[in-house]
């Protein structure tokens, strides 16, 4: 990369990874809603205002942003990440995008980099949606789909769930009928570091970073819980309600990561995360 990386979401979970990983010689901005990043160069802005995303880019001027902001309505999903992707686009800077691995049914039937989307639940929609502002943009972006992100500190949200039972005593329910391949946060957002160092030709289009293993809910609980060190009775198991629209069994394959990147993560827990 020769000028600045610009990285949004930088407070969440994965954003944080994506700082703790990055290579040591690469200049970023960490950009956030509400709050400084520290040890880094930080910047505020609120992406669904598209004058203050282009008064940011305008002044960073970043080679590549990774868009790593994370949120659960329409308009920070598409909204936002249009005008990021606009805006990057106006000041010559490649868009790495992450999505997720709910574009997809969730019917048990393995998808792959070219497989056709085909999302049940209103995030998955969005981030479809969104993921098409990005191509449209620029046939130079890519698009990174994740599976279930886990991490112990900074806490993913399943992680601080159990985490905040536990001081009660109290046990959470997970569903032991819908099954997801998570990953480690810091395998992730290395392997992410790793497509943005590519070649244009070969980082733009579709990735997808799976898990090694088909875990349901309640197995990935169980695993957190125990790398939290507290007591199997802190989690339990319960079914998914039928009203419910939820990808219920994700499966999908990463072979161009695999063949590109060496990707092979480890399972969760794993040693350190």
């Amino acid at each position: 990369m020769d000028r600045t990386c610009l990285i949004t979401g930088a407070a969440g979970t994965l954003g944080t990874w994506i700082l703790r990983t990055r290579p040591g010689n690469t200049p970023v901005v960490a950009a956030s809603h509400s709050r400084s990043i520290d040890g880094v160069p930080s910047a505020r802005a609120d992406l669904r205002d598209r004058t203050a995303v282009e008064r940011l880019l305008e002044q960073i001027r970043p080679s590549m942003v990774i868009h790593a902001a994370y949120a659960k309505d329409h308009r920070s999903i598409v909204g936002a990440t249009r005008n990021v992707a606009e805006c990057a686009e106006s000041v010559g800077a490649t868009l790495l995008f992450i999505s997720t691995d709910a574009v997809f049914a969730g019917d048990g039937e393995s998808r792959a980099e070219d497989s056709e989307p085909d999302p049940v639940s209103d995030y998955g929609r969005w981030k479809l949606e969104a993921e098409r502002c990005v191509m449209s943009a620029s046939p130079t972006n890519a698009v990174v789909r994740l599976p279930l992100i886990i991490s112990l500190q900074p806490a993913d949200s399943g992680t601080a769930r159990i985490r905040e039972s536990a001081v009660g005593e109290d046990s959470t329910v997970w569903f032991r009928d819908e099954f997801r391949q998570p990953a480690r946060a810091e395998e992730l957002a290395e392997a992410i570091w790793d497509i943005a160092a590519l070649q244009a030709h070969e980082r733009a289009g579709i990735w997808l970073l799976p898990g090694p293993e088909r875990l349901s809910r309640f197995d990935i609980a169980v695993r957190v819980a125990e790398a939290l060190g507290l007591p199997p009775g802190r989690v339990s198991p319960g079914d998914t309600p039928a009203e419910l629209q939820r990808p219920r069994d994700l499966l999908f394959t990463g072979a161009r990561a695999e063949r590109i990147l060496g990707w092979s993560p480890a399972s969760i827990p794993g040693a350190t995360l």
